[in-house]
């Protein structure tokens, strides 16, 4: 099987009750850690993991059935 390197967006939240909580919207998954190298590690794990179970292939962000547009808005607050 060939490798293939991809690049993954995550969003880092600090946690109410501590830690951070961490997305990736392109495999739709959220995972958690006391640091942020633990939470680093937490959703690398979590990405290889998902990615594993579906394949690479199934995986809509990077199928070429999503398309992707920026929308910029203005709003009120």
């Amino acid at each position: 099987m060939a490798m293939k390197k991809i690049k993954l967006h995550v969003e880092l939240t600090k946690a109410e009750e501590g830690g951070y909580v961490v997305y990736c919207p392109e495999l739709d998954i959220t995972t958690e850690g006391e640091t942020v190298e633990e939470a680093m590690a937490m959703i690398r794990d979590a990405a290889a993991g998902y990615i594993d179970v579906v394949g690479f292939d199934n995986i809509p962000a990077f199928s070429g059935k999503i398309l992707k547009e920026e929308l910029e808005m203005v709003v009120n607050g």
